[in-house]
This record gives C-alpha cells, structure tokens and sequence, in this order.
C-alpha cells in the first residue's frame, strides 16, 4: 500500500502539534539521518619551493625601470598627461 505524499506545510502543521520534546526529538532523527557534512582535510603546508613554483613564468622578472615605466604609463591613462 502506497502512502500519499505530504506537502511540507501539512508536515509542519501536523508537527507543531506535538510536544515540544516530540519536536527536538524529530529534530535529532532528522539531524542525524543527515549525516555529518564531509570536511575535506587541509594539504601539507606549502614550503617556500612550492610557492615560488606556484608564481613562475618561465620569463625573466620586469626590472625597476620596466615597473617605474607602466607604473607612468598607469598614471597617464588615469589621469592624463
């Protein structure tokens, strides 16, 4: 025999009915029915070799004089020349 499904307001009115322990008890079922939500455990902390990895380019970094220069070139699209 099939049992008719129940729309969620039925269910909380039928529910708010009981006692307030029938409720918390309810409550538990439900929580632990659920199961406890998976946490992923963190990774080994990086070290400073994993990291510079992590930023590499395979190009030669931008020299002071290269920064200086977008950095007026920034400054000339900002605020005009």
């Amino acid at each position: 025999m099939a049992i008719p499904a129940l729309d969620r307001e039925t269910i909380l009115r039928v529910v708010r009915s009981w006692s307030p322990d029938e409720q918390v008890t309810l409550a538990r079922e439900i929580l632990e029915g659920v199961g406890t939500p998976t946490i992923q455990e963190p990774l080994d902390p990086p070290n400073s070799h994993g990291l510079a990895g992590l930023f590499a380019t395979g190009t030669q970094p931008p020299t002071d004089e290269d920064v200086a220069r977008w950095l007026d070139e920034r400054r000339l699209e900002k605020y005009g020349g």
